[in-house]
């Protein structure tokens, strides 16, 4: 190694970690790779179920997710993936409404004929218009909807969809420009897929190259004390410097263990607040409802319902996954037969024919931040106060949705910061 290669610690092993990582490499950075757990992926990661890996979170492949289609073909993961258009189901005290049969739609209780015309017609302009409409920071999604969208429509579609079920907080206190973002995705009305190898290979592609090129990862690796000013870093009792850091764990767990940001830094990134996830994947004999793919239910424990085999039906069973967003911080600590016990008895309410074939819990403290109206104002982005540590990630993303191709996307833009700002480091010493 060339002694002016600069050092790279990069913190988790999530794809923001992994692309970032790789990317560092080929510009010439010695880089290693810090990873909690003894695996790598992140929310990404998968689990073993006889002989077929099967992601723990829910996760779909859209047409528009670029780096996420780019890094899958790159591992060959693409080959035999088909592409579809997904069905979509409301659920209310029981009984599932499909979206696009209007008959079924307009039959669901909880809301006038009117306040679903607005609905439908507001989910048409989002589809229609190609451009996200300009919107201030500082906006909440509330007002901005009962604009457009309408009061009633906004106060029971929204409120559950994106208040409740999200991030449990009032739609008057969550971000209209995130909120927009999420929409002008067009993630419900694009093509959907998931490679029939999973997610693994690409996972296990990015490791292969990142270690054949010279990185190091560490799995399992234990923070214990981060002195930024230093630039040193204890893990599993072990001292090592670096010269350059790539922060991709959540903000809250980096300052428990850190210190060396100023005050006023510290103080404003404290703010940022972070939405749990607590799920089930489970196989079933047969389909839960055959052919609908994404099922939101409104008022109940469980709130999101995802077919997986719809996209990709190669299992011995047919594969769902079950998840609780907004007020999921009260299940976290619970056990796991007392979750599986409480979200299967809310999936019989609505699937009472299921028969299971077997259930995996899976818990994340972090699975996304809380776009709230004054995010911008507190959120941390790509460059911190210290030139030498940097942030990537779902957290410094906004107002982009979380998903693959954002957390891929975001390691991918600070390792060209870094490299653009070695250079004029070099040119301008």
């Amino acid at each position: 190694m060339n002694k002016s290669t600069k050092n790279v610690m990069v913190l988790g092993g999530g794809l923001a970690g992994l692309s970032c990582a790789e990317k560092l490499l080929d510009a010439g950075f010695a880089v290693t790779i810090l990873e909690k757990d003894n695996h790598l992926g992140g929310l990404a990661a998968s689990f073993e179920v006889e002989g077929e890996w099967i992601p723990k979170f829910y996760h779909h492949i859209v047409r528009s997710n670029k780096y996420t289609i780019a890094a899958l073909t790159r591992f060959g993961v693409m080959t035999g993936a088909k592409w579809q258009r997904v069905r979509m189901s409301l659920g209310v005290n029981g009984k599932l409404y499909e979206l696009r049969k209007l008959w079924e739609f307009f039959r669901m209780p909880g809301s006038s004929v009117w306040a679903k015309l607005r609905f439908a017609a507001f989910g048409a302009y989002t589809i229609l218009k190609p451009t996200v409409p300009k919107i201030s920071a500082q906006e909440n999604a509330q007002d901005w909807l009962y604009k457009y969208c309408g009061k009633e429509a906004t106060d029971y579609f929204w409120w559950n969809l994106y208040g409740r079920n999200k991030f449990n907080i009032p739609l008057s206190q969550i971000s209209a420009s995130q909120f927009s973002q999420r929409l002008w995705e067009k993630e419900g009305y694009d093509y959907f897929t998931f490679p029939p190898k999973g997610l693994q290979p690409m996972i296990e592609g990015f490791s292969r190259e990142i270690q054949k090129k010279g990185g190091v990862i560490v799995l399992s690796a234990r923070l214990s004390a981060l002195d930024l000013a230093a630039k040193t870093l204890i893990y599993n009792g072990k001292k090592d410097t670096f010269d350059i850091l790539v922060n991709t764990i959540p903000v809250p767990e980096l300052i428990k263990f850190s210190h060396g940001f100023p005050d006023e830094y510290v103080t404003s990134i404290r703010k940022l607040r972070y939405c749990p996830a607590v799920g089930l994947c489970f196989a079933t004999e047969d389909w839960l409802k055959e052919g609908v793919y994404w099922i939101n239910l409104f008022g109940e424990r469980v709130q999101v319902v995802m077919q997986h085999s719809v996209l990709c039906d190669k299992y011995k069973g047919k594969v769902t996954w079950c998840i609780r967003y907004g007020g999921s911080e009260e299940d976290i600590g619970l056990s796991d037969e007392q979750i599986i016990r409480e979200y299967t008895a809310c999936l019989k309410k609505y699937f009472p024919n299921a028969k299971f074939l077997w259930i995996k819990v899976f818990k994340e403290k972090y699975a996304e931040p809380v776009y709230d109206k004054d995010y911008v104002s507190y959120a941390p982005s790509y460059r911190t106060p210290l030139a030498w540590i940097y942030h990537a990630g779902i957290q410094v993303t906004f107002p982009k949705i979380r998903n693959q191709n954002v957390a891929l996307e975001s390691g991918y833009k600070v390792a060209e910061m870094i490299v653009q700002d070695a250079h004029e480091c070099t040119n301008n010493p």
